[in-house]
């Protein structure tokens, strides 16, 4: 679907799919919250669903989109759309839409296997399962609450959090390196 995907649109969804991040998040992220040095994206409490801030490690993916867009001079958003942020559009739905038409994939909730963007954190989050990474990873990076005497006892430092990341993504390049891109051919006869 990326492939597919207006230029603007491209660089999002690769994020998306990273991160875990929800669809406002991703389209209202700031310079400002990207620490390069620590290599997290660090969202401020008062913009995230939760309330609560959120430090998203960021993955070879991520930083390479990061790297590759251009940087405004009149605004702090990364991702814009003819030089405005993505965000002033209402978001990315038309984009995405096309993106998915050009996929052939149904696009909507009430679409028969339809997807929507807020699908890639719950696809981010299943990945991360099937990556065998521990729940309280997965829950900390995408800002799920701790259940019970966890949350007084479980905190993940900035080390594991990457290494979580890290264990993620070298399963994720695993899985994409042995995709079946070929077409069987062959029709069976009864």
């Amino acid at each position: 679907m990326v492939q597919e995907a207006a230029p603007h649109l491209k660089g999002m969804l690769i994020v998306a799919f990273n991160t875990g991040m929800r669809p406002g998040e991703v389209k209202g992220l700031k310079w400002s919250y990207i620490d390069r040095k620590s290599s997290f994206i660090r969202l401020p409490a008062e913009f995230t669903k939760e309330k609560a801030p959120k430090d998203i490690p960021i993955n070879k993916n991520v930083k390479a989109v990061l790297d590759s867009v251009p940087r405004a001079i009149n605004h702090d958003f990364v991702f814009t759309y003819k030089g405005r942020p993505v965000k002033l559009f209402g978001g990315p739905s038309t984009a995405f839409k096309l993106a998915c038409k050009r996929a052939g994939i149904p696009y909507g909730r009430k679409a028969e296997n339809g997807i929507i963007m807020q699908d890639f954190r719950r696809t981010f989050k299943t990945n991360m399962l099937k990556a065998s990474v521990d729940k309280v990873y997965r829950d900390t990076i995408v800002s799920h609450s701790l259940r019970g005497m966890d949350i007084h006892y479980l905190i993940p430092s900035a080390d594991d959090l990457h290494q979580a990341m890290s264990k993620f993504t070298n399963w994720l390049d695993f899985e994409i390196a042995n995709v079946d891109y070929s077409v069987d051919l062959k029709t069976k006869t009864s």
